[in-house]
């Protein structure tokens, strides 16, 4: 055995790593000190569940001042510039399905939990595990105490509307089960009813069909990890579609209003907390935010009124608006419309021309005037988007352009009104 092959000795100290230099041994205490706060911070917020990225990039602000001994800072402070960075860090993205309720317990906003067992179901918060529960509109005025709730079992019943704030539907969920979660986070709903069902009762029962409606706003995250803000409208029993097609209808113009102006002070709070998130001004955000209450309590008060004011007509009046359509107004309408008004309806295979104040004629396809509507607003709009009508191309604006031109003397023009089919069909 040669002097290089020798056996260390038993009990001889094991090689020392060199020291780190005192720069890095400071970083790496910095780092530790970070981890804990961060890891405390999440846990406190969601529980052991963690984010769904491998690896979240946070950034922080510090206030340093070389004259205090280098005095150092969080500047906001430590948890504000946190709170929205894990937030988006644990949140899914693109979870949010009109209609529905997010449920955290299925991760899941199309399991049997995520809709009304029932017409007369309203969201009643979620449990513990974060399932959404529901119950009848009713239950949820005899536990606020409303005395009004007598007023629910009238014939026909009346309209009553209730805001809730977020945090009290949330006041079981437990952190591990989305309590703080932007996956689908409820800021505020308005639950509303009885209404009824247009048209005869049903077959067999003695009153008309009744509904309750869940109006929540709700924070989410879209497909590029933006914050979404959405006014949901869940009904029990009715698809969105329907419940779209039920307000673009003469069913209860002031719903729909009332719905519109909601909708349109929740996108204005969107794109204020959008741009408060990208200026990093968490202040800026919570006052943003705050708003929604507000919006909410209007949107209850403005269902309600609009209740009362078409309980306060008569039945022949009210009668009388439905049926009221712009009949003389078809072929000055369609001969002056641009071709932005002009569509065809992909149910009805006709041609729609849109006029002022709302006007709206259909034609068939040779020209002949069908029927006249008041469409509310954006109803033409929400049409185009659900697929129900699509826009011209110039070819087929000129062809219908065509066919209602004025007809030589002597000839019936071929716009005139088609009196069979003019008497009942729709839009």
């Amino acid at each position: 055995m040669g002097e290089n092959d020798r056996v260390p000795e038993v009990g001889s100290a094991a090689p020392q790593s060199p020291a780190l230099p005192r720069a890095e041994r400071r970083e790496r205490a910095a780092c530790d000190a970070l981890r804990a706060l961060l890891r405390d911070h999440y846990l406190h917020q969601f529980g052991a569940n963690l984010p769904r990225e491998q690896a979240v990039p946070v950034r922080l602000n510090l206030r340093v001042k070389p004259g205090e001994a280098w005095a150092t800072e969080f500047d906001p402070p430590f948890a504000e510039q946190i709170q929205g960075q894990i937030e988006d860090a644990q949140a899914g993205w693109d979870r949010y399905q009109r209609g529905h309720v997010f449920c955290f317990r299925c991760q899941s906003a199309g399991c049997e939990h995520a809709t009304p067992p029932g017409p007369l179901a309203v969201f009643r918060g979620y449990s513990s595990t974060g399932t959404p529960e529901w119950w009848e509109l009713a239950q949820a005025f005899i536990e606020a105490r409303d005395e009004r709730v007598d007023r629910l079992y009238a014939e026909p019943p009346a309209v009553l509307a209730r805001m809730q704030y977020g945090h009290d539907l949330k006041d079981r969920q437990l952190s591990s089960f989305g309590r703080a979660s932007k996956t689908y986070a409820i800021l505020g709903q308005v639950v509303a009813g009885y209404f009824t069902l247009p048209g005869a009762h049903r077959a067999g029962e003695r009153r008309a069909a009744r509904f309750a409606v869940t109006l929540q706003a709700v924070e989410a995250r879209g497909a590029d990890g933006a914050p979404v803000l959405r006014l949901n409208p869940i009904v029990g029993g009715t698809s969105p579609e329907e419940w779209d097609e039920l307000l673009v209808s003469a069913w209860r113009p002031s719903v729909g209003r009332a719905l519109d102006a909601a909708a349109r002070a929740v996108e204005d709070v969107e794109r204020q907390v959008r741009s408060a998130r990208e200026s990093s001004d968490p202040e800026m955000l919570r006052k943003h935010l705050q708003r929604m209450p507000g919006i909410l309590n209007r949107l209850a008060r403005t269902l309600e009124q609009g209740d009362r004011q078409t309980a306060r007509r008569t039945r022949h009046a009210e009668q009388h608006a439905r049926e009221e359509r712009p009949v003389h107004k078809a072929l000055e309408d369609a001969r002056r419309a641009g071709e932005e008004q002009l569509f065809f309806d992909e149910k009805h295979h006709t041609w729609i021309a849109c006029g002022r104040q709302g006007r709206a004629h259909a034609f068939n396809e040779m020209g002949r005037h069908v029927t006249s509507f008041v469409l509310p607003p954006g109803g033409a709009e929400f049409r185009v988007r659900t697929r129900r009508w699509r826009t011209l191309p110039p070819e087929e604006a000129a062809e219908f352009r065509a066919l209602i031109a004025p007809a030589p003397a002597g000839k019936i023009p071929a716009g005139a009104a088609d009196s069979d089919q003019a008497q009942r069909l729709t839009s």
